[in-house]
C-alpha cells in the first residue's frame, strides 16, 4: 500500500508537470469510453433490463405456435384457460394483451397504450401497488361485469397530476366508465419492453374495449404468456408437461389447434421476441464494436503520447535502473501513471456518455406507440465504465513502459540520442510509434467506409420510386370503433364528413380514404383462394392488402395500368371488387387477361371480381422485392379504423394545423391513433438508414479527428527528434521544398500503409451491412474512393504543419542543438 500511494503521488505530479498533454490525453479518452459507454448503456436498457417483480428468475414466457411454422407466437383465451388450469408446474400463469383505447380528458380524447391482463397478473410478479390494491379474482370471472382499472405510476403522476384520492374515481376509458383501484409502483412498466403502460384492465374486461369480441374464439390467437415456475420444477419438465398439453389440445379442438406447439423461454433470456432477438443482437454487437473502434484509435493515441513521455524521461529512468531500481517496479509505476490518466477519463467519459445516451434516445423512430427507453446509471453501466477505463489503462502503458523499462542504460546515462529517431533503435522504418499511427488510420477508414455506404444508401433510399407520386400532405389515422362510440352507419357518415371538410381545405388537391397505406407499419397479410385453381388451404399464395376507397389511386398517384379503379358504383351491398397489382396479375393469371377473374379472401365466402391492374409499389421495405398485393374496397368492407390522405402542394405543417382543427370540430371525442405528415409517413422507412449514417458518420469523424492528430503528433515529433538531421542537409545545400517533401512523404507513407489495411479490412466486414443498404453493393467504388480521398487530405495537412516547420530550422541552431 505505501508503494501504491507513492506511485500514485509520483504519477500526479508527472501530470501536473505537464497539463496540457495530460488534459488532452484525459479528453480523448473521455471521447473514447464515453462513446462506448453511451452505447451500452442503451444496450443495457433494452437487453440487459431487469424484469419487474420478485424472483424473477423463476418467469418464464409461454409461447403457442405451429409444429413445422413459426413457434414464437401467441395463444387464444381459450387455449390460456386450458394451459392455466392443467399445467400442474407453474405456480401460476398469466396471459396480456397490449391495447389501445381513448380516454376522455375532458378536452378532447387523448390514446392511452395499456394492457388487458388476466386477474393473476400482479400476484404472478409478485409486486406491491402503490396507492390502492390489485384486481380481485371475481373481477376477472365474468365478461364485462366488472369495469376496474390500475393506473400507470408515470400516467397517475403527469396526466393526474398524482392526485392522492384517485383510487375511487372514475375513468372513462372507451366511453366506458372504469373505477381506478389502485396505481401500480414506481419504476413497473409493464410487460412490454420501451413501453410504459398507462393503465391495466381484467381480461374479462377485454371484449366491452375491443371492436371484434375474442375472448371465445380459440382461432383468435393475441395473447401474450407468462408464468412463474413451481417450486422445485425445472425449466426441463415444465417443457414436457407443456408439450403434453399440446398434444391434448390437438386431439380436443382438431379444427382450432392442429399443428399446436408450446415452447417455454426463460423470460431473462428474451427482448422483444425469441424469433426476432438474434438479429437485434447482431446489431447491439456490431454498434459495440464500431464505437470499439473509436476507442481503439484514442488508445493508440494516448500510447504514442506514452511513447513521447517516457522517451523524454528515459535518463531518468535509466539512472534509476543504474541505482538499483527493479523493472517490475519501473513497469507497476508506469502503469500506474496510465491507468491514473484512464479512470480520469473513465470519468469524464461516464459524464459524457449520460449526456449522449439522453440525446440518442430522443432520437426515435416515427411511431405512432409513445416508446420510453429509460437509460439509467445503473450498477451495469458503472461496472461497464471501470473495466473499460482500467483495461484502457494497461493498453495504453503497457507497451510504452515494457519499451521504457529496458533501455540501454549506459547510452542513456551519456546522453547518447543518435538512435532516437522516430522509428526507434536503428532507424526501423516500422516501430512500434509507426504501427500505431497505421491502425489509427485503418481503424478511422474502416468507419468512414461505413459512414459512406450508409450515406450512398440513404440517398437512393430517398430516391427510389415507392410506386406512388404522393410526396407532400396529411395522413391521419383515426378510430371511430374504438369503445363502439360509432355504429357502422354512424361511422360511414363520419367518414364522408371528414373528407368533406378536409377536401375543402385551401391547398388540397384531393383527399381520400384507405385503412393503411403502402411503408406503413400496418401489414395485413390473407390467403387467396382463386376461381378455378382450387388449391388445399394450406397450398394457397399469399399477398399482402388493404382496403382503399374512391379516388385513393388518384390521391396517391399510383398509376391504373388496365381496368379501373374504385368508384361510386362500388356501393355496400353491390359485387365485391379488387383491384390487384402487375405482380399479383403475372403470379395469379400468368399470360390471362386478369380482369374478370375472381378470388376470395382466407374462409371468406364473397369472390370479388379483379376490375383492374394497378402499378407495382414498394409496400414493407423500399428495398423489397417484387411483391403480390390486393387492394379492396374500403366502402364495401366497412372498418371502424381508416387512414385519412390528403395531398396538397403547399405546407405540410400548415396542412396538418387546418386538419387536426376540422376533426376537432366534427368530434373534439374522436379518437385519433397518428396524425402526421406524408414526410414523416415516409421517414418511417428511411429511419435505419439515416440512424445508421448518422451514427457512424459521427463515429468515424471523431475517429478521423483522432487519427489525424495522432498523425500531427508523430511528425512533430519526429521532426523534433531529427533537428540535427534536418539541419546538416539543409547545411549541405537541401532546399527547403527538399525538407518539406521528405517530411511530408514519410508521414503520407503511414497513410497509405494504414489506408490500404483499412479498405481491405472495411471491403470484408462491410458485407455484414450488405441488408442494410439500398440500391449500392458493400464494394461501391465511389464510397471507398472517396474515404480515401479524404483521409488523403486531412492526412496531408496533418503532416504539412510539421513539416513546414521543419523548414523553419535554422542550420547553425539545429547544429549546436546537437
Amino acid at each position: 500500500m505505501s508503494d501504491l500511494m507513492q506511485d500514485l503521488r509520483f504519477a500526479l505530479r508527472q501530470m501536473a508537470r505537464k497539463p496540457g498533454i495530460t488534459a488532452f490525453t484525459i479528453l480523448s479518452l473521455a471521447l473514447g469510453i464515453g462513446v462506448n459507454s453511451s452505447i451500452f448503456s442503451l444496450v443495457n436498457a433494452l437487453l440487459f433490463r431487469d424484469l419487474p417483480g420478485q424472483r424473477t428468475g423463476e418467469l418464464v414466457d409461454v409461447y403457442v405456435g405451429e409444429e413445422g411454422d413459426y413457434q414464437y407466437a401467441t395463444s387464444s383465451y381459450p387455449d390460456y384457460r386450458d394451459l392455466r388450469d392443467q399445467n400442474g408446474v407453474l405456480s401460476s400463469l398469466a396471459a396480456i394483451n397490449l391495447t389501445v383505447v381513448t380516454w376522455d380528458a375532458g378536452e378532447r380524447a387523448q390514446m392511452l397504450f395499456g394492457e388487458v391482463v388476466s386477474g393473476n397478473y400482479f400476484d404472478m410478479f409478485g409486486v406491491r401497488p402503490a396507492a390502492g390494491r390489485w384486481f380481485l379474482p371475481e373481477e376477472d370471472a365474468r365478461p364485462g361485469t366488472h369495469p376496474v382499472v390500475v393506473l400507470g405510476h408515470r400516467f397517475w403522476r403527469t396526466a393526474l397530476a398524482g392526485n392522492p384520492g384517485i383510487v375511487g374515481r372514475q375513468l372513462e376509458l372507451n366511453g366506458i366508465q372504469f373505477t381506478v383501484v389502485g396505481v401500480a409502483p414506481e419504476g413497473f412498466r409493464g410487460n412490454f419492453p420501451a413501453i410504459t403502460s398507462d393503465f391495466w384492465v381484467p381480461m374479462m374486461m377485454n371484449d366491452a374495449l375491443s371492436e371484434s369480441p375474442s375472448l371465445d374464439d380459440r382461432r383468435s390467437r393475441s395473447l401474450f404468456l407468462k408464468g412463474r415456475l413451481a417450486p422445485g420444477t425445472s425449466l426441463e419438465q415444465a417443457q414436457v408437461r407443456f408439450t403434453g398439453l399440446a398434444q391434448r389440445l390437438r386431439t380436443a379442438y382438431p379444427a382450432e389447434d392442429e399443428k399446436l406447439s408450446i415452447t417455454l423461454v426463460p423470460s431473462r433470456k428474451v427482448v422483444l421476441n425469441p424469433g426476432i432477438d438474434g438479429p437485434i443482437f447482431g446489431v447491439a454487437g456490431l454498434l459495440m464494436g464500431i464505437v470499439g473502434l473509436v476507442l481503439l484509435i484514442a488508445c493508440s493515441n494516448i500510447a504514442n503520447l506514452q511513447l513521447v513521455r517516457v522517451a523524454e524521461r528515459r535518463r531518468e529512468i535509466a539512472v534509476r535502473l543504474a541505482l538499483g531500481a527493479g523493472r517490475g517496479r519501473l513497469l507497476r509505476q508506469l502503469l500506474t501513471e496510465s491507468t491514473l490518466l484512464a479512470l480520469a477519463g473513465g470519468a469524464l467519459g461516464l459524464l459524457f456518455a449520460v449526456w449522449t445516451a439522453r440525446l440518442l434516445v430522443t432520437f426515435k423512430p416515427p411511431l405512432p406507440i409513445p416508446l420510453n427507453l429509460d437509460v439509467p446509471l445503473d450498477w451495469r453501466v458503472l461496472g461497464f465504465t471501470l473495466v473499460l477505463a482500467l483495461l484502457t489503462g494497461i493498453l495504453c502503458g503497457l507497451a510504452p513502459a515494457l519499451r521504457a523499462s529496458r533501455p540501454s542504460v549506459v547510452a542513456e546515462i551519456k546522453d547518447d540520442s543518435a538512435g532516437l529517431g522516430l522509428a526507434g533503435p536503428g532507424h526501423r522504418k516500422l516501430g512500434l510509434r509507426n504501427l500505431l499511427v497505421i491502425s489509427q488510420v485503418a481503424t478511422s477508414t474502416i468507419l468512414l467506409v461505413g459512414a459512406g455506404l450508409f450515406l450512398r444508401s440513404l440517398g437512393n433510399a430517398q430516391s427510389i420510386d415507392p410506386g406512388f407520386t404522393l410526396r407532400r400532405g396529411v395522413v391521419v389515422q383515426v378510430a371511430p370503433g374504438l369503445g363502439g362510440a360509432y355504429t357502422e352507419a354512424e361511422g360511414r357518415a363520419l367518414y364522408q364528413r371528414i373528407l368533406e371538410r378536409v377536401r375543402a381545405l385551401p391547398g388540397v388537391r384531393s383527399a381520400a380514404l384507405a385503412e393503411a397505406l403502402p411503408l406503413g407499419l400496418n401489414i395485413h397479410v390473407s390467403s387467396v383462394d382463386l376461381e378455378g385453381q382450387p388449391r388445399p388451404k394450406e397450398k394457397r399464395e399469399q399477398v399482402d392488402r388493404t382496403g382503399a376507397a374512391p379516388g385513393f389511386f388518384e390521391t396517391l398517384g399510383i398509376p391504373i395500368l388496365r381496368g379501373r379503379g374504385f368508384g361510386e358504383q362500388d356501393a355496400p351491398g353491390s359485387p365485391r371488387v379488387v383491384i390487384v397489382n402487375e405482380t399479383a396479375a403475372r403470379r395469379f393469371w400468368p399470360g390471362q387477361d386478369p380482369l374478370g377473374r375472381r378470388l376470395r379472401f382466407g374462409d371468406d365466402e364473397a369472390w370479388a371480381m379483379v376490375v383492374g391492374v394497378a402499378r407495382d409499389g414498394k409496400y414493407r421495405t423500399l428495398g423489397e422485392e417484387p411483391r403480390a398485393f390486393v387492394y379492396h374496397s374500403a366502402v364495401q368492407d366497412y372498418s371502424a379504423f381508416a387512414t385519412l390522405v390528403a395531398a396538397s402542394d403547399g405546407d405540410e405543417r400548415a396542412l396538418l394545423a387546418a386538419v387536426r382543427r376540422e376533426l376537432n370540430e366534427i368530434d373534439p371525442g374522436l379518437p385519433i391513433f397518428s396524425l402526421k405528415t406524408m414526410s414523416e409517413h415516409m421517414s418511417i422507412m428511411l429511419f435505419p438508414a439515416r440512424m445508421g449514417a448518422a451514427l457512424l458518420a459521427a463515429f468515424g469523424g471523431l475517429g478521423l479527428l483522432l487519427a489525424s492528430i495522432g498523425l500531427y503528433g508523430v511528425v512533430a515529433s519526429s521532426v523534433a527528434r531529427r533537428t540535427r538531421e534536418v539541419g546538416i542537409r539543409m547545411a549541405l545545400g537541401a532546399r527547403r521544398e527538399d525538407v518539406l517533401g521528405l517530411v511530408v512523404r514519410e508521414g503520407m507513407l503511414l497513410t497509405g500503409f494504414g489506408l490500404l489495411a483499412g479498405l481491405a479490412v472495411a471491403f470484408a466486414a462491410s458485407r455484414l451491412l450488405s441488408s442494410l443498404l439500398y440500391g449500392i453493393t458493400p464494394a461501391d467504388p465511389l464510397t471507398y474512393g472517396a474515404v480515401a480521398l479524404v483521409l488523403a487530405v486531412v492526412a496531408f495537412l496533418a503532416n504539412l504543419l510539421p513539416a513546414r516547420r521543419a523548414t523553419e530550422v535554422d542550420p547553425v541552431v539545429a547544429l549546436r542543438h546537437a
